[in-house]
């Protein structure tokens, strides 16, 4: 993921999926992230997924026990947060799963810093119009507070914050 930020005005977008071998836990670990594609339609504002080639990444992710827990993408900016169309998408998302699932999550990708600013956040099918901002704290933190939590690409723990 981090080697697709925007550092460069003629950067495009990217973006892919999130999965989870147990979507439900209450400790979401994020054990696989896919994309981007080479049939995605990208520009230096947008990432429109190619529907086909998600589905077959789905589909194969699926067959390894893995479930879509979530979407990535980049933004050209330096502290990231999602707009009103990424909140929509996430939300379609969610919507598809009809129920099925407890939560989505929404990672964005900024352009500064080394590793590059990172936001997350998550909505849950009954609590649509609520999202909630996930913090990054350094992983020997875990056992200090169940408020902060770290998140990476691989091997992320995710809980609500209260």
């Amino acid at each position: 993921m981090y080697t697709h930020a925007q550092r460069r005005l003629w950067h495009e977008e990217a973006g892919g999926e999130l999965f989870a071998n147990d979507p439900d836990a209450a400790g979401l670990v994020i054990t696989t992230a896919t994309g981007p594609n080479p049939r995605d339609r990208r520009s230096r504002c947008s990432w429109n997924p190619d529907i086909e080639t998600a589905d077959q990444d789905r589909q194969q992710q699926f067959v390894h026990g893995r479930h879509a827990v979530g979407l990535w993408h980049t933004h050209p900016e330096s502290f990231p947060a999602p707009s009103g169309r990424d909140r929509q998408t996430a939300h379609d998302y969610l919507d598809a799963f009809h129920g099925k699932r407890k939560r989505y999550l929404m990672v964005t990708l900024g352009n500064s810093c080394n590793p590059p600013n990172i936001a997350v956040w998550a909505t849950g099918y009954e609590t649509r119009n609520t999202w909630s901002e996930l913090v990054e704290t350094p992983a020997s933190s875990i056992l200090a507070t169940t408020r902060l939590l770290p998140v990476s690409v691989r091997g992320a723990f995710i809980s609500q914050i209260p």
